[in-house]
């Protein structure tokens, strides 16, 4: 296919390009396939990729229209960095002003997946379920790593099917400590294990100009679990409850409350809910660090850097990378999870 570059002149004192100082080259490439047409356009001003955990990616630029472009809600979209696909997705929404200036908003694959259905399902794996909707939703599929762990069958109406994947991944990480990641990566849907998303990167004072450090027991805190089964035969319910004395005393009782995955495994279940959520939910914002490709939700860093009164110094989770780019430019804000570095 033909590329066509969308080449419209505009006021650069108004409006910017990303470009490379010293080739004048843009490292940032968007492309839009409408038809059997591909068209190289110029993004106006800033460019913005918004990734978080069990969300659909979104993009965001402006681009001025021209005489050659011509294009529609449906189209498939792809973002390049330095020949590194950033971004696979589709146009959801354009809207204009009276100078020509479009705005256009994307969506990778993943916003197909918010549909809301009645969803029923017998015991499955979660790779299973994963490959299942993806088939049903004819969604590209690309590396999907194994995970043996049956789940409970599954009735549910008005349900979307990102929630569907996020609570399975929730089921497998009680039951078998294993935590998996679900995203899209450049148009092919992935399920991988977070032990096979670290990087070889390390973000101190000199990678971050900024940082926003907040931490509470008042949200998804908790150092009493109980779990529940009920026994239909006699009527009865099952209550099985793990405690920590020790932050009881410091906080007062925090309680979480759950049906047992499975009753036979509900010690496990309920050593592995109190391990994930007997501790001070960490929230860090790490503000304009050099742009990587790589920084995905799900991924783990290292960090290393004093907050006040709180010395960081190991592995933290990347759950949201807002990747921008503007004026030469590429920065990624990053919200981890600190709550797993003591």
């Amino acid at each position: 296919m033909t590329i066509i570059k969308n080449k419209n002149k505009f006021d650069k004192s108004t409006y910017r390009e990303v470009f490379d100082v010293e080739t004048k080259e843009s490292r940032l490439k968007i492309y839009i396939k409408s038809a059997l047409k591909v068209y190289e356009v110029f993004a106006v001003d800033t460019v913005v990729i918004d990734k978080e955990e069990f969300c659909a990616s979104r993009l965001t630029f402006h681009l001025l229209k021209d005489e050659v472009i011509s294009f529609n809600q449906g189209d498939a979209v792809s973002v390049k960095y330095d020949g590194e696909v950033l971004f696979y997705g589709y146009v959801f929404s354009k809207s204009r002003d009276k100078k020509g200036l479009i705005k256009v908003e994307c969506y990778d694959q993943l916003r197909y997946m918010k549909n809301r259905r009645s969803y029923t399902r017998g015991s499955m794996s979660l790779s299973e379920i994963v490959r299942k909707i993806g088939d049903e939703c004819a969604l590209h599929i690309g590396e999907v790593d194994l995970s043996d762990t049956l789940l409970s069958p599954v009735a549910a109406d008005n349900v979307s099917l990102l929630d569907v994947v996020k609570k399975a991944c929730a089921e497998t990480r009680r039951i078998s400590g294993r935590r998996y990641i679900l995203y899209d990566d450049g148009g092919k849907l992935n399920l991988k294990d977070e032990k096979e998303l670290v990087l070889d990167v390390l973000i101190d004072p000199s990678q971050a100009e900024n940082f926003i450090y907040s931490d509470t027991i008042d949200r998804d805190v908790y150092n009493m679990v109980q779990l529940y089964s009920d026994t239909k035969r006699l009527n009865l319910r099952e209550v099985t409850t793990f405690t920590d004395k020790e932050t009881m005393d410091r906080w007062g009782t925090l309680i979480l409350t759950k049906k047992a995955t499975d009753p036979a495994r509900a010690y496990s279940e309920g050593k592995i809910l109190l391990d994930e959520y007997n501790r001070i939910n960490r929230t860090i914002v790490l503000k304009r660090v050099e742009g990587d490709v790589r920084f995905v939700p799900g991924c783990s860093v290292m960090l290393k850097m004093v907050m006040g009164d709180l010395a960081f110094d190991g592995y933290v989770r990347i759950k949201r990378a807002v990747h921008t780019f503007k004026n030469n430019f590429y920065r990624t804000d990053l919200y981890v999870d600190g709550s797993e570095v003591e």
